[in-house]
């Protein structure tokens, strides 16, 4: 096999104290049947195990598949992304971060073969299963939606991608926005930028595992980090966006801030909760979310003191057990 005449795939592993989960990410990558260049790239953030070490045997054994980026600070998660993202030589870009893994040997091989048949798509990915490492359980398939092609508009909900399941044409964009590094991860972001040149597909198979772990950037967060990450974002994203996106970036600004502004009920901030639902528009807020819960929030927020005996008096004549917002 002529390997000069193949198309060139850049992996890139991201790590940063991955010495319990590297060895298995590498070698999902090597197991890989396809018909392709590999070229692997791991950036290493200044870890403070082995796991730098463990990245260099890899190059040692393989050197002409392994580029090791160690540094001697530790950067963060989008800075030590955007180094690796910039030495990509590969005509296409896969993620595996070091501590999730492939699970299909044929994973690349067929979005690979997609994405040469389907010119029209910027990316695509699969269904991963997700392991709570506290837990020991696996939970999804993820992403949970039947929905398989996503737009701009798509995604401005959510990041339905996962990371790892990530394959995408290189250079569909030269630059990353100035306020990348002010996110916590990455994909999010290099999703919706490639989705300007082409929709999404995410195969029903599941091909890989996200290890939900609690030292990891996703891991034994609130809730209402995650919504204030997807708000920062959709208000910086803003800019950047397409005309055609606009009114889907609006529409789940209002969205994200009505659970925020639930999370904070729950939490029993009331102020921050006013605060933020302050920020919709009551008129944009009536047309986005069911009514019934609209003006939930709205009494518990304004008129709590009566809320309270009102929700108290309704769960009794349910025969319900008294919720927190009774108490």
């Amino acid at each position: 096999m002529d390997l000069q005449n193949l198309p060139k795939i850049s992996v890139l592993v991201i790590t940063y104290n991955h010495e319990k989960y590297l060895e298995q990410a590498l070698e999902g990558i090597l197991n890989q049947k396809v018909e392709a260049q590999l070229e692997i790239i791991i950036a290493d953030d200044h870890s403070c195990d082995k796991t730098l070490e463990i990245a260099k045997r890899y190059q040692a054994n393989h050197p002409e598949l392994f580029q090791v980026l160690p540094s001697e600070k530790n950067l963060g998660h989008t800075h030590n992304y955007e180094r690796a993202w910039k030495c990509a030589s590969g005509q296409f870009i896969a993620h595996c971060d070091g501590d999730d893994y492939w699970t299909d040997p044929l994973k690349l091989s067929k979005q690979l073969h997609f994405l040469q048949t389907h010119p029209e798509y910027s990316s695509c990915s699969h269904k991963m299963w997700a392991i709570s490492e506290d837990e020991g359980s696996y939970h999804g398939p993820i992403p949970r939606t039947e929905q398989t092609d996503f737009t701009t508009e798509d995604l401005l909900e959510a990041c339905f991608p996962h990371n790892c399941s990530l394959l995408f044409r290189n250079r569909l964009f030269t630059e990353l926005p100035p306020f990348f590094h002010e996110l916590t991860g990455h994909d999010w972001c290099v999703s919706v930028l490639n989705s300007f040149q082409g929709p999404i597909k995410i195969f029903p198979e599941t091909m890989g595992v996200w290890r939900m772990r609690s030292q990891g950037l996703w891991g034994g967060r609130q809730a209402t980090f995650h919504l204030k990450h997807g708000i920062h974002f959709l208000e910086k994203m803003g800019p950047y966006l397409p005309q055609n996106a606009l009114t889907a970036r609006e529409n789940n600004l209002v969205i994200h801030r009505f659970r925020l502004a639930q999370e904070y009920l729950g939490l029993g901030e009331i102020e921050l909760a006013k605060d933020t639902l302050a920020q919709i528009h009551p008129w944009k807020g009536l047309s986005l979310i069911p009514k019934r819960q609209w003006f939930s929030v709205v009494a518990q927020i304004k008129f709590p003191e009566l809320y309270r005996p009102l929700r108290a008096m309704r769960d009794q004549l349910l025969g319900k057990p008294l919720s927190k917002y009774s108490k």
